[in-house]
Parts: structure tokens; sequence; C-alpha cells
């Protein structure tokens, strides 16, 4: 019996102190790109528009927005937020991409993920490339990779 007493405690002192376990949510399927920031996975594309899917934005980078113009170290200014959002088509090409949603969102409410095509982590390479600065939160996520771009004057950095 006294066995059985200490199971009962055990289970107790488990279940008091347990917490369940957080399961990101994986979202996969095909994708439109919305812009250099933001896609939609599991989209329809209707009247040349995204359409039905759900939007993430890729954790890690901030590329400039749609409209967005930049101005290289010539002077000559250029559609840098059109430039982002064809890279990221690009390297997306007609894959399925996979999203790994984390926790919360970014500051304009959309849910934020790792978002990967293939074996491409997407804000990765649009950091890699110079079409997104990275984000510079408490992980220092792609610093070293941004460092490289302004160094090689890649992209917004040109």
């Amino acid at each position: 019996m006294p066995s059985i007493v200490k199971l009962v405690v055990i289970l107790i002192i488990a279940l008091t102190y347990a917490h369940p376990a957080s399961a990101d949510a994986v979202i996969s399927g095909p994708v439109c790109i919305v812009d250099g920031n933001n896609i939609q996975v599991g989209e329809k594309i209707k009247d040349g528009k995204c359409w039905g899917g759900i939007e993430m934005r890729l954790y890690g980078s901030v590329a400039p927005d749609l409209n967005d113009t930049c101005t290289d170290t010539a002077g000559n200014v250029w559609d840098c937020g059109q430039k982002a959002k064809e890279a990221l088509k690009n390297m997306i090409k007609m894959n399925n991409v996979t999203c790994y949603h984390l926790d919360g969102a970014f500051e304009d409410g959309k849910p934020i993920g790792t978002c990967i095509s293939g074996r491409i982590d997407l804000a990765l390479e649009m950091v890699m490339l110079g079409m997104a600065k990275a984000l510079h939160d408490h992980s220092n996520r792609y610093a070293l990779e941004e460092s490289d771009a302004v160094k090689a004057k890649r992209g917004i950095w040109k």
C-alpha cells in the first residue's frame, strides 16, 4: 500500500508542475508572393492577386516595402521593393513552401515564421542577396550574412 501512496503523490506533483508541450504550427503548400516580406501559403491567384492562403511574414529579415525605391551610391533610383518581391519569387520558383510558425506576430499583426523552399531558408537568402536587412532583435539572426552583403554591395547595399 505505501508504494501506491508514493505513486499517487508523484503523479499529483507531476501533474501540478507539468506544462503542456508547445508545438508551433507547420504550414505547407503552394505559395503566392505578396512582397519581399510576406507570402501566402496554400494560395490561389484570382484576378492577378493572392487569394485564400494563410499570410506569413518571413522571420529574420526586413525587405523594402513593395512600393519603396532605393538610391544606389551613383545616385540612381531603383524600385527595390519590386526587386525584393522578384528575388523572393525567383528563389521559390514553382516549389511548395513550408513555414514553421513562431509564437507571436510581427508589428503589423501578421504571423511570423521561418519559411523554407526546398532547402532554402527564404529570409536568410533574402539577406544574403542584399534584398533585405537582417532583423536586429535579441537573436541577431542573419547579422553576419547582412554584413557580408553590405561589404559586397549587393542588392539594397549597392
